[in-house]
């Protein structure tokens, strides 16, 4: 007679949970003292100030070099002098370090990237730099 258990006479092999099978070996969880109260950063923060901190300094050589560049045709032409030059390259790569890392915080926690995430980036830095730009002038 075929192995069958009581209640509707399904054969046992039917019954059994299906979990003792699987290849999962489960561990007791070893914790060590003293337990910590909070709950430790996650991984996502420090992702996010590496993206915007990243950035902030891309955006400062970009918008710092081309500047200069800008500002060195008009040391040649007499129109500026090298410190003042230097001054204003300076001073604009860092308001737009300001505005890209502003920008790349902004749509990193509001999107998941792509499209949506261009155009985030691309209004806030527009946003940022024209406000810090009508502050300054």
């Amino acid at each position: 007679m075929e192995n069958t258990s009581t209640i509707q006479h399904t054969p046992a092999y039917q019954t059994t949970p299906l979990h003792q099978y699987s290849t999962v070996q489960l561990h007791p969880v070893q914790t060590t003292y003293p337990v910590q109260i909070y709950p430790a950063k996650s991984a996502a923060s420090a992702a996010t100030l590496s993206k915007t901190a990243s950035a902030g300094i891309f955006g400062f050589i970009v918008v710092s070099t081309g500047t200069m560049g800008f500002n060195l045709n008009k040391v040649s032409a007499g129109e500026m002098t090298m410190a003042q030059a230097t001054g204003d390259s300076v001073v604009k790569g860092a308001i737009g370090g300001t505005a890209a890392a502003c920008a790349t915080a902004a749509a990193t926690g509001l999107t998941n990237g792509g499209v949506a995430g261009l155009a985030v980036t691309l209004a806030a830095a527009t946003g940022i730099s024209y406000m810090i730009n009508r502050i300054i002038s």
